[in-house]
């Protein structure tokens, strides 16, 4: 070859490369967990979870260190309550946070109970008047006086008087029990505004990102400002423990990075070893890295379509280009040691080559039509790599091969050879087998999975769920409406419906916040309910009054209140009193933290309410959704279901596909059975084996078993397509050394080569049958000469 033409080849594929990696530096790579999830209900159900902030939460525990044995009670509670105030107030002064919990304000609780007093009618139920009507019988009335009578006479009763003035009945009890709706299993206590475990040790703090933790960057961002928080609150002695998506997220992707700066170059180093050890030739180590040199290309290209580039789908997709090494592999080989010229031996293989390429690019030509993201990112960028790759893999391994002495006859795949029958039948077994085991197989749908889980993050996790609960799967029910009375009105639905269930462990501001529906009728109950009995009532509370040693119009303040137009809650009370943190993190307004309209959802507003997800409650979850409009049930258990059955179905749909167009294109190519299933052979042992080992080991499949499985294919394809065109072209090379035979031509896997029988012995012929070689030679344009034979008429015979 031309020295100037190969230095031009070369300078070409350079400025490619050193072009591609100029236009991809400034690509965004991201590492988000919702680019596993298809496009379809399950990715919008995680969606609204980040939007509630929930998947966006970020739990921080606080301890005492066990080892700290002789810190007193008041100690522990100082450390603790000091730790937090400092790591909370941190966390609330930066910009990464949108809503920080750790102490509610002091005096919240007689703040809070004087402001819902006066809409206390609006808040109890017929449930709760039917509990009050119990004690407005006699007896009732006696035991509720004489114990406010014992109070205001105790040390404790002297600021309590004008409360017991208010409510001589104890209402506000109700109004208390209420509002442990909030908490749900929850086990936290509240001491001085603080959240407290119940033997006093640990102390509880929960902030919500402005960052999605699902992504990887933005996760470590979040987590070094945390550990910044800690480092300058934590007092001597106090540990923390962080529990949420955020040591997932970072411990996914630090196990990612870690294995690859492990095991990458290893894999390379080892690759380049063989390869060494096999070629003996550095130049042959070129040959491997040529088709790399596609990636940054394809990658700039890949930046055209898309803002954002999943790091799994680069990682796969790059490795994915390591299929068209074998394309360069089988042209080295070919020049190196097959007989003739560089153009003959390149037409000879051009064949093969086109065919193994069209075949891996099908594939994930089928794999853009996937419904995960991060399939079609892959895809997209195999097959501009692939393509690439192939495309400088025959234009610079010509400039690199040099010619090996020809391969001994011993080494060259015979023509005639055949399988024994043991062998035949060990292969029919792995097929048989392979067939009985996919069935078997169940794709498993759990995120858990993928999960890599460290032993801290489990400690953390059982340490939280003993101390905090609950103890199980939660799951989310979402009401929506485009205005907060709406949303109100059918998260009071959704409330009531679990109630009628008696479905316990319910959290929810329902209780406190009801819509107005739900507030006028309960404000027409208590008019109906105090209209019956309010003169009765009013009669024996001063007559028991005035036994017990209360003076004569003492309870005046709470008959003026009961006397007074009940009013309906205006949400605007609660969102900006003592409690409003903890009811903003069941309650999301539209705009708030800056929600983009072109959300799914995005323009409505959200309310949730939390019930624990067991089977128990999964059937009246399903039917409650199917009965109110505009509410989402979002569950673990659902995930699962709903993940198994739609990547399943389309792993299905895209790899029936797959192999209908893989094996048109093979058929296209070989127009031939045999060779069909030859090609083919590799690719059902591999997937055949596969699926056994899967079943041997565990039964399960997820989505990286489906990309392996994926490269597995494209991989095993080649295999078969290079070995079958091998034998074919031995085999042909063959039939031009049998007796009695001249060949006017004969062309590398020429499907219809033109034979003439010669002169047998003893028998004259006339050899006009020679002359149409032009014929001949148009037919099979596509393949190589390897021999000519020309007819010379005056001595009758052939000469090579």
């Amino acid at each position: 070859m031309n020295i100037k033409s190969a230095w031009l080849k070369w300078g070409i594929a350079f400025f490619l490369t050193t072009f591609g990696l100029f236009a991809a530096s400034g690509i965004y790579l991201g590492e988000d967990a919702l680019d596993l999830l298809p496009d379809s209900a399950v990715r919008g159900d995680i969606q609204l979870l980040q939007r509630m902030g929930l998947v966006n939460r970020v739990f921080i525990s606080l301890e005492i260190d066990p080892s700290q044995t002789t810190i007193s009670k008041n100690g522990v509670e100082q450390a603790l309550q000091t730790s937090a105030r400092q790591v909370g107030s941190a966390l609330a002064e930066n910009p990464v946070f949108r809503e920080v919990l750790y102490q509610l304000p002091t005096g919240h609780e007689w703040k809070l109970l004087d402001q819902l007093w006066t809409y206390l009618p609006a808040l109890l139920t017929e449930g709760d008047l039917r509990r009050l009507q119990s004690k407005l019988t006699t007896d009732g009335l006696n035991q509720a006086l004489t114990e406010d009578f014992a109070l205001l006479n105790s040390p404790a009763g002297l600021p309590l008087k004008e409360q017991i003035r208010r409510d001589p009945l104890g209402l506000s009890r109700l109004l208390i029990k209420r509002l442990s709706s909030l908490r749900g299993d929850f086990t936290a206590q509240i001491r001085d505004g603080f959240f407290f475990s119940q033997d006093g040790r640990n102390c509880l703090i929960w902030a919500e990102s402005a960052l999605p933790l699902t992504d990887s960057k933005a996760a470590e961002q979040v987590q070094d400002e945390v550990q910044k928080a800690l480092e300058q609150g934590l007092v001597h002695g106090v540990n923390a423990r962080i529990i949420g998506a955020l040591p997932h997220t970072l411990a996914n992707a630090r196990t990612v990075q870690r294995d690859l700066r492990k095991l990458l170059p290893l894999a390379t180093l080892t690759l380049f070893i063989f390869f060494f050890l096999i070629f003996r030739d550095p130049r042959a180590l070129l040959v491997v890295g040529i088709p790399f040199m596609a990636a940054p290309v394809a990658i700039a290209v890949l930046r055209l379509f898309y803002d954002r580039v999943s790091a799994i789908a680069l990682g796969f997709g790059i490795v994915l280009l390591g299929i068209a090494v074998d394309s360069a592999i089988h042209i080295y080989l070919a020049l190196s040691r097959n007989p003739g010229g560089k153009d003959a031996v390149l037409k000879g293989i051009k064949r093969p080559v086109i065919l193994s390429t069209a075949t891996t690019l099908a594939v994930f030509v089928v794999l853009l039509f996937s419904e995960v993201p991060s399939h079609r990112q892959m895809a997209a960028l195999a097959i501009t790599g692939v393509f690439l790759a192939v495309v400088l893999a025959w234009m610079l391994v010509p400039t690199l091969a040099i010619r090996k002495p020809l391969i001994s006859k011993k080494e060259h795949i015979k023509p005639g050879l055949r399988y024994s029958k043991s062998k035949l039948i060990l292969w029919g077994l792995l097929l048989a087998a392979g067939a009985l085991a996919w069935p078997r197989l169940q794709y498993n749908g759990n995120l858990q999975t993928l999960d890599m889980v460290t032993p801290k993050i489990e400690a953390d996790e059982a340490h939280f769920r003993a101390t905090w609960g609950p103890s199980g799967d939660e799951t989310f029910i979402l009401a929506a409406g485009s205005t907060l009375p709406q949303a109100l009105d059918r998260n009071d639905q959704v409330y009531e419906e679990l109630q009628r269930h008696s479905i316990s462990g319910l959290r929810s501001i329902s209780p406190i916040l009801p819509g107005p529906c739900l507030q006028t009728q309960n404000i027409s109950n208590w008019n109906i309910f105090w209209e019956k009995q309010r003169v009765r009532v009013e009669k024996e509370i001063d007559q028991i009054g005035t036994e017990l040693g209360f003076i004569s119009g003492a309870f005046s303040p709470f008959f003026e209140w009961l006397s007074a137009e009940p009013v309906i809650l205006d949400p605007s009370v609660l969102l900006s009193g003592p409690l409003s943190p903890l009811i903003y993190s069941m309650l999301r307004l539209p705009d708030k933290h800056g929600t983009k309209k072109s959300d799914n959802n995005g323009h409505e507003i959200l309310i949730t309410t939390i019930v624990p997800d067991t089977p128990a409650t999964w059937p009246v979850l399903k039917k409650l959704q199917e009965q109110i409009p505009k509410v989402a049930v979002l569950s673990n258990s659902k995930w699962r279901s709903n993940i198994e059955t739609l990547v399943r179905h389309d792993v299905t749909r895209l790899s029936i596909a797959a192999g209908i167009i893989i094996i048109c294109l093979i058929w296209f190519f070989f127009r031939m059975p045999m060779p069909v299933l030859g090609t083919l052979a590799p690719v059902l042992s591999a997937l055949s084996s596969m699926a056994i080992f899967n079943y041997l080991c565990n039964k399960d499949i997820n989505l990286m078993h489906i990309l392996i499985g994926i490269m597995v294919i494209g991989i095993s394809v080649d295999y078969g397509i290079f070995v079958v065109c091998a034998c074919q072209r031995s085999m042909r090379l063959s039939e031009g050394n049998f007796q009695n035979h001249v060949f006017c031509c004969k062309h590398v896997r020429c499907q219809h080569p033109f034979r003439f029988r010669g002169i047998e012995p003893g028998r004259a012929s006339s050899p006009p049958h020679i002359g149409n070689y032009s014929a001949c030679r148009d037919r099979c344009s596509l393949a190589d000469r390897i021999m000519d034979y020309t007819y010379n008429s005056e001595r009758g015979k052939g000469e090579g």
